[in-house]
């Protein structure tokens, strides 16, 4: 990277905003709160159901889709966390910690 010039507050502003989007650790709001919402629904529908085929598929799709999810929650909350490590180096003056922050952003330990 050859310059650094961003606006912390702007930045912050943006990591809130997809913070919100993404939920929290509870599943009350945001992806998580969704991701809560359809295990609650989808053990209804096998409920009502009362079918081993039925059961089946449902567990199956839920499987597959809370996989696919939790890779995102994960990797979202990752790229959040150190987008919002690299602009608190930038802020200190510690130029060089931050580029090692915003290359990390988006890994999954």
């Amino acid at each position: 990277m050859t310059a650094w010039n961003i606006h912390p507050q702007q930045v912050f502003g943006v990591l809130s905003g997809v913070s919100e989007h993404i939920g929290d650790e509870d599943g009350t709001y945001g992806l998580t709160g969704h991701m809560t919402s359809l295990e609650t629904h989808l053990n209804e529908a096998n409920s009502a159901a009362n079918s081993d085929p039925v059961g089946v598929a449902l567990s199956e799709f839920a499987e597959h889709y809370f996989t696919e999810v939790g890779d995102m929650v994960a990797k979202s909350a990752s790229a959040v966390e150190g987008a919002g490590e690299a602009t608190m180096h930038y802020v200190n003056g510690n130029l060089q910690m931050a580029e090692e922050a915003q290359a990390n952003a988006g890994e999954i330990p």
